[in-house]
């Protein structure tokens, strides 16, 4: 008989994986939306640029910079609607998570901070400029707000 921890943990696991795959298939299913209205129009103007070239009618060549860009775009929005993208990401987020942890590290003020290690921290945080240290920013960035004493 499963204690009652047990049976919530094991309901909130079963919800989790499903909102996951709920997830999952928004992302394939956006990826797809995106192949069918791009791909469409990809197609239509490349098919333009092929009958002029073929019809011998002069085409500016700038006009071939999106027939390459675009071919390459749709190339990576297929990938994601019908191949394996979407596992390779996953199998890439699995190592993140369990190799890059630092990268995770919320602000000291969040109030789950103290779950990530000193290391963690310092992984993190040592290595890092705020942004508005950087130049050129830094030159106005912090110029504009009130200053605290």
């Amino acid at each position: 008989k499963k204690s009652i921890r047990a049976g919530v943990e094991e309901e909130v696991s079963r919800r989790m994986m499903m909102q996951r795959e709920i997830q999952m298939a928004v992302n394939i299913s956006r990826a797809r939306d995106t192949l069918h209205v791009f791909g469409s129009l990809w197609l239509t103007f490349t098919s333009g640029v092929t009958i002029a070239q073929l019809a011998k009618k002069p085409v500016p060549k700038v006009a071939f910079a999106p027939v390459i860009i675009g071919g390459i775009m749709l190339g990576n929005i297929a990938d994601m609607a019908y191949g394996n993208k979407l596992a390779r990401v996953n199998k890439e987020a699995a190592y993140i998570l369990e190799h890059e942890r630092y990268r995770f590290v919320p602000f000291p003020q969040a109030p789950f901070a103290r779950f990530y290690s000193d290391e963690e921290r310092a992984m993190f945080y040592d290595e890092a400029t705020a942004v508005g240290d950087l130049a050129p920013f830094s030159l106005i960035s912090r110029s504009f707000g009130p200053k605290k004493d």
